[in-house]
């Protein structure tokens, strides 16, 4: 009969959703620093390594979260993982030491190549502008009371327009949007509020 050290709980021995998740960072490592055996050709290699290269370099995004979800998973710090490997990245060849596969880390002067070519098309890309507020909604409700108070008489766009001092875009949105209402009409170039049946008969 064979003696269980554990007395049947097995806590020495590794999860198996554990050691996949070890295979899966190992095989990210020795994408980024080895051979790529696995790649069926050049393409396929280069892909490869620069995938493994953003899994674990990126600060943000995708990449930066799964790294993170997996560390935590096994108890490690994704950031302090990011670390390690930019510091061989940077050029400090002991930062891996404690890796059981380092003799198949047989490229690594290709993985800083790729490094130092990711971080100048990163400083050179432009920054994202952030996005401004719609403000298109809030033009046509700024605009509307003070388009339609001067339509007391016929007046062009570029009238009104000038007038307001809101676009002729704006200032179109709102004549559009009162003649299907039926607030206001057009005639020729010009738009007026309509007669009522009051008015007409007042006149």
């Amino acid at each position: 009969m064979l003696t269980d050290p554990d007395f049947g709980q097995h806590n020495s021995r590794t999860p198996p959703e554990e050691l996949l998740i070890f295979a899966v960072l190992s095989r990210a490592i020795l994408d980024l620093f080895g051979p790529n055996t696995l790649a069926n050709n050049q393409a396929e290699g280069k892909k490869s390594r620069y995938e493994a290269l953003r899994f674990l370099t990126d600060h943000s995004g995708a990449w930066a979260k799964r790294r993170t979800e997996l560390c935590d998973a096994i108890g490690f710090n994704g950031d302090d993982v990011r670390a390690r490997v930019v510091r061989v990245l940077e050029g400090d060849s002991k930062a891996l030491d404690h890796y059981e596969g380092r003799g198949s880390l047989n490229h690594v002067e290709e993985a800083r190549e790729l490094w130092e070519r990711e971080k100048d098309a990163r400083a050179r890309a432009p920054a994202k502008r952030p996005k401004e507020p719609k403000r298109k909604a809030v033009r046509y409700m700024e605009a509307r009371p003070k388009v339609l108070a001067l339509l007391d008489r016929p007046r062009t766009v570029k009238e009104l327009s000038d007038e307001t001092g809101f676009s002729d875009g704006v200032v179109r949105t709102v004549l559009n949007k009162a003649i299907e209402k039926g607030t206001v009409e057009k005639q020729g170039a010009a738009y007026r509020v309509p007669d009522t049946p009051v008015a007409a008969t007042a006149a």
